[in-house]
């Protein structure tokens, strides 16, 4: 998790499925259509399609003495979700109070910059 946002307060702009390992491309293609008409997922208007899936039929690699088991079969989403907004206003959020208390201004003013360029 790169940055901590709650994917079920935006909708997926796309959806990418990587399969590993004993996986059978009709189970794959079952497991979506469920999501779909479960409608639990949301996606925005203009994606056609939503889910894009890769199967490589070899299974993931362990590093010996590692964190991760020794399975079978594996998958691994990567999403892109209008959910991320929620970082980029608590970020704002917290910038906004540091510059009402003007913190670090003084070092951009003392660099050349003027204050109402912020």
């Amino acid at each position: 998790q790169m940055a901590k946002c709650d994917p079920r307060h935006g909708k997926f702009m796309s959806c990418c499925l990587l399969y590993r390992g004993d996986v059978v491309p009709k189970e794959v293609n079952n497991a979506i259509q469920l999501v779909k008409s479960k409608r639990t997922v949301q996606f925005v208007d203009w994606s056609p399609t939503g889910f894009k899936c890769g199967i490589n039929s070899q299974p993931m690699f362990t590093v010996p003495e590692g964190d991760i088991a020794k399975v079978e079969r594996s998958v691994c989403m990567v999403s892109n979700s209008t959910a991320i907004a929620e970082v980029f206003q608590r970020v704002d959020h917290k910038f906004d109070l540091m510059y009402a208390k003007r913190a670090f201004v003084h070092w951009y003013v003392g660099e050349g910059m003027e204050e109402g360029e912020f």
